[in-house]
């Protein structure tokens, strides 16, 4: 989507369905560690009160990827998370992109094709 697109409602749902799919896995990984009783309480209220800072209703699916890489700064155990969903990414966006980048080459769409290709690196490059 470039600047002038405005959100659709696919976008919106979307990025909803990633925003809960992140929040169950924190979720599963919070469940976990109480289960362990090896971390004190404090600490995992800190983890779900940072997760609902970065993972909140609303945000674009590009934000949402942006800050899920920083759910495992302050809390190694939710790096899986961070792995599962950077997987999805791959999978399901990147090549999407790839896709739509050789659709508008061959439709001699080439700014729309750079923008795309400018988008997907700085996510890639932010993401690292």
């Amino acid at each position: 989507m470039n600047n002038s697109q405005k959100p659709t409602a696919k976008d919106f749902i979307q990025a909803e369905e990633l925003r809960q799919f992140i929040e169950k896995e924190v979720l599963k990984v919070l469940e976990g560690l109480i289960e362990k009783k090896e971390t004190p309480k404090e600490k995992i209220q800190e983890i779900a009160r940072n997760t609902l800072i970065l993972i909140r209703p609303g945000l674009p699916i590009n934000e949402l990827y942006l800050n899920t890489v920083k759910l495992d700064d302050n809390c190694s155990d939710l790096a899986s998370v961070v792995v599962l969903v950077m997987r999805e990414y791959e999978t399901k966006y990147a090549r999407k992109a790839l896709v739509e980048v050789s659709n508008l080459i061959k439709t001699k769409h080439y700014d729309q094709a750079q923008d795309l290709v400018k988008k997907v690196l700085e996510y890639k490059f932010s993401a690292n």
